[in-house]
């Protein structure tokens, strides 16, 4: 698969959810929605025989997710990897703004969600297995997403980053129809309550922030070429480093950083 050219500089413009002043509440129903959506959708599907290659060169059956928000993809990547490929993981959660909510949903699908705030540049040595960021490498500028490769190169762990939002007239064209996906899948996001409802329909402040933020991600969105430039930079020894994109029929392309742990020579 050819990855798009994108026409224009990465511009690293704000979102409203990684703001520490944005009210938690607010930022739980965003998220919650985004890690609905993620998993009802099935959009990081092709991630899984990544996912089994990184497990199998770690020698781990954990993964450790960084940036997860609102739960995110694994729940989902989790019963592909055990169906397709008879592997069951163990599946932890994080987040530089852990979501309680977030994390009893993950208790009540078997996952845990830790309490604390975990930074994906620094990762605490002691949360080991297979590191995974799923629409969460553009929240970093350049520098500090090389800081997150280089730790868990670092720490000897496999790490795979997977996005769908990309820089491209694509990517922004598809930006264009959040806020009418919001109004469409709301009433199917659960739980639905009623602050969701008054805030979508009433006051339509959450197609409104994740149309912000869904444009502004494909604005920031690493192309694979500057991926591999970051990679490049990274040492080699005991470590490859692989930039491509996935796809499943019907599903976005999934671009995706691969970092592997090889045995020493």
């Amino acid at each position: 698969m050819t990855p798009p050219k994108s026409l224009w500089p990465r511009l690293h413009l704000f979102e409203l959810l990684d703001q520490e002043w944005y009210p938690a509440a607010l930022r739980d129903h965003c998220t919650n929605y985004l890690a609905a959506i993620s998993q009802r959708m099935g959009i990081f599907d092709a991630a899984a025989p990544l996912l089994l290659r990184g497990l199998e060169a770690g020698g781990t059956d954990t993964v450790l997710d960084l940036g997860s928000g609102g739960g995110g993809p694994l729940p989902r990547l989790g019963g592909i990897l055990a169906q397709e490929h008879g592997r069951r993981v163990r599946v932890v959660q994080t987040d530089l703004f852990p979501n309680e909510r977030a994390r009893e949903r993950a208790l009540a699908a078997g996952a845990e969600y830790l309490q604390e705030p975990v930074d994906a540049t620094r990762v605490p040595p002691e949360q080991r297995g297979m590191r995974t960021l799923f629409n969460a490498l553009h929240h970093f500028k350049p520098e500090a997403a090389r800081a997150v490769l280089a730790d868990a190169q670092a720490r000897g762990v496999p790490i795979g980053a997977f996005e769908v939002v990309e820089r491209s007239p694509k990517g922004v064209i598809a930006a264009l129809f959040i806020p009418l996906l919001v109004l469409l899948f709301t009433p199917t996001i659960r739980p639905l309550t009623l602050p969701r409802l008054l805030l979508t329909y009433g006051v339509p402040l959450f197609p409104l922030v994740i149309f912000w933020d869904g444009l502004v991600s494909a604005l920031r969105a690493h192309s694979p070429d500057e991926l591999r430039k970051l990679t490049d930079s990274l040492p080699r020894e005991s470590y490859t480093w692989e930039v491509g994109q996935a796809q499943k029929p019907g599903k976005p392309a999934v671009t995706y950083v691969l970092g592997l742990p090889t045995p020493a020579k």
